[in-house]
């Protein structure tokens, strides 16, 4: 899978758990108020059942923006 594939599936997913359409690869959890506590597992659980990875304790805490995302991804 290249990179902007990649970019596209995360974008897409964190646009379908946070309803928002203002998502790019510069979006983090700061720039959308839904991207709650609720959201985030959300987001974590879809990118685990998708990219068929376990985040483990030493990553959870990065999935607070798009370009975070990728990264725990493409590390894996």
């Amino acid at each position: 899978m290249n990179s902007n594939d990649l970019e596209s599936e995360v974008i897409a997913i964190v646009k379908g758990v946070t309803k928002s359409n203002s998502v790019d690869k510069k979006t983090s959890q700061n720039d959308i108020p839904q991207w709650d506590s609720l959201a985030y597992m959300s987001i974590l659980s879809e990118v685990e059942a998708k990219y068929q990875i376990e985040i483990t304790q030493q990553n959870i805490q990065k999935f607070d923006s798009i370009t975070s995302i990728i990264e725990v991804i493409n590390a894996k």
